[in-house]
C-alpha cells in the first residue's frame, strides 16, 4: 500500500514539475538513500564537491522524465574512486576503466562514475582520454548541450555551457563544432535524431543536416551492435513515427536501416488506448518495422546479430504472417489454438501484429482479444503414450502417429475429446489395419 501511495506522489510531483517547470525537481536525483552515501564517500569533509550527477539522468530530471540509468562524474581518478568504495565494502566493477569509467553497484541500483576527462585524440569510434580536474573542460568533450550539465548531491547545478536553457527552449545543440563532435564519434549522428525528436520545439538546424549528410558513411566505423543499442533507445520514444513522417529524418533513416520498411503501421498506435500502448515494448515495434512475407527480417537480425530471443518473436510472427493478414484472428477458439504452441507473450505480440497489419480490424476486438488472453488458461492435451499402451498398443512409430490424429482432432474439437470418441478411433485404425 505504502508503495502505491508512493508512485503515485511521484506522479504527482512530476505533473506539477511539467506543469510549472520548477527545477527543484532535482530532488528525485539528490534525495536517493544510495546516491547520498556514495557521494558521501567520494566527497571530502569541508572541501568542494568532487561528485556530481551528469548526463541523461540529469537531462531527464530537469524535463520531468523518470530516471533509469545513474551516471556520475568525478574529480577523482578511478583508483582511487575504487579504493574509497572497496573500503566502504561496495561493490565495484572496471566497466570501462582504460576510460576513467566504474560502476558502483548498492541495495542493486548502479552508478556509473567517470572521472572527467578531456580527449586527446579521436577515430570516430573510440576517444584517447586525459583525466582532468576541470570541469569545464570535461564538459566540452561531451556532445550536446543538454548532456552537459551537472548537479551535486545538495541539487546545486552546474552549467557551464547553458543546457538548461536549451532544454527548457527545445532546442538540441552540438557543443562546439558540429562537424568536431560528429567526427569523434558517429553514433552522435543517430543521438542528435533521438534527442531531437524527443526534445527540439524548432526545426532541424540544416548546418547540421548538412554536416550528417556529410559524415553519414562514418556509421560503417561504428560496430553494429552499438547502433543496434542506440535504435533501441530510438524505438522506444513514444514519438518514434515523427522520425519517418519528416522528410529529413526519413530520408536519412532510410539509407542507415533500409530494413526500416513498414513505418506506417505506427500510425495506429495513436488509435490504443493507455493501458494497450503501454505494452508495445521496442523489440515489437521494430517487428512492425521490418518483419514481412520476405526475408527483410532475417537480414535485418544477421546484419546487426541480434539475440536469438528476439530472433524468434520475430519468427513466429513471419511464420504466422499470412494467417495474421487473412485470419480473423481474434476468435477465441483461434487465440487458444495459438496458445497451445506457443507462450502467451507470442500470442499477445501476434494479436497486436495483426491489428497493425489488417485495417479490417479494430480496437475494440482488439482489446477483448488481450482481455481473454490474459484469462485463458494453456490447453493440456489429456492423452499420452501410456494411454494408448493401456489400449494395447505397442511403442514405436505407429504409436506416434495415432497420438497426432487423436491430439489433431482434439484441436479441432475446440479442445475437447472424451474417451468414448478416442476409442472410436482406435477402432477406425485398427479396422483401417484389418482392410
Amino acid at each position: 500500500m505504502f508503495k502505491k501511495i508512493k508512485n503515485i506522489i511521484t506522479k504527482i510531483d512530476l505533473f506539477l514539475f511539467k506543469l510549472f517547470g520548477s527545477e527543484k525537481n532535482v530532488k528525485f536525483l539528490v534525495n536517493s538513500k544510495e546516491a547520498k552515501i556514495v557521494f558521501s564517500y567520494l566527497n571530502d569533509i569541508g572541501k568542494e564537491t568532487n561528485v556530481r550527477f551528469v548526463g541523461g539522468c540529469v537531462r531527464k530530471v530537469l524535463n520531468g522524465e523518470n530516471i533509469d540509468d545513474i551516471d556520475l562524474s568525478t574529480s577523482l581518478e578511478p583508483q582511487e574512486v575504487k579504493k574509497r568504495l572497496d573500503k566502504e565494502k561496495i561493490k565495484v566493477l572496471d566497466t570501462g576503466i582504460s576510460h576513467g569509467t566504474v560502476t558502483a553497484i548498492l541495495n542493486k541500483k548502479k552508478f556509473e562514475i567517470t572521472t572527467l576527462r578531456k580527449d586527446i585524440s579521436t577515430d570516430g569510434r573510440h576517444a584517447k582520454v586525459q583525466f582532468t580536474p576541470n570541469w569545464k573542460e570535461d564538459a566540452l568533450r561531451r556532445d550536446f548541450t543538454i548532456n552537459a550539465i551537472y548537479v551535486d548531491i545538495d541539487g546545486q547545478i552546474l552549467d557551464p555551457l547553458n543546457g538548461r536553457s536549451d532544454l527548457r527552449n527545445g532546442k538540441v545543440k552540438f557543443i562546439g563544432s558540429p562537424s568536431d563532435r560528429v567526427k569523434e564519434d558517429y553514433l552522435r549522428i543517430l543521438r542528435y535524431f533521438r534527442f531531437f525528436i524527443q526534445y527540439s520545439k524548432v526545426d532541424y538546424d540544416q548546418d547540421i543536416i548538412h554536416c550528417i549528410k556529410q559524415n553519414i558513411n562514418g556509421l560503417n566505423k561504428i560496430s553494429n551492435e552499438r547502433i543496434f543499442d542506440e535504435l533501441k533507445k530510438i524505438l522506444k520514444l513514444n514519438n518514434v513515427l515523427n522520425l519517418f513522417l519528416d522528410k529529413t529524418s526519413s530520408k536519412i533513416f532510410s539509407f542507415v536501416f533500409p530494413q526500416l520498411r513498414h513505418y506506417k503501421r505506427l500510425e495506429k498506435i495513436q488509435k490504443l488506448d493507455p493501458i494497450i500502448k503501454n505494452q508495445l515494448d521496442k523489440i515489437f515495434i521494430l517487428s512492425l518495422l521490418i518483419v514481412d512475407k520476405s526475408d527483410n527480417y532475417e537480414y535485418f537480425c544477421h546484419k546487426y546479430k541480434v539475440s536469438n530471443k528476439i530472433k524468434k518473436r520475430f519468427s513466429i510472427i513471419a511464420s504466422n504472417f499470412e494467417a495474421l493478414e487473412s485470419e480473423n484472428f481474434f476468435k477465441k477458439e483461434n487465440i487458444r489454438k495459438y496458445l497451445y504452441y506457443n507462450t502467451k507473450d507470442s500470442v499477445k505480440d501476434l494479436l497486436l501484429f495483426t491489428f497493425f497489419i489488417n485495417e479490417k480490424n479494430k480496437f475494440s476486438e482488439l482489446e477483448d482479444s488481450m482481455n481473454y488472453l490474459y484469462k485463458c488458461e494453456k490447453p493440456i492435451f489429456p492423452f499420452s503414450g501410456n494411454f494408448l499402451k493401456e489400449k494395447g498398443l505397442e511403442s514405436g512409430e505407429k504409436l506416434g502417429k495415432i497420438l497426432k490424429k487423436i491430439e489433431s482432432e482434439w484441436i479441432s474439437n475446440n479442445f475437447n475429446l472424451d474417451e468414448d470418441k478416442v476409442n472410436e478411433l482406435l477402432k477406425k485404425q485398427s479396422n483401417s489395419k484389418h482392410t
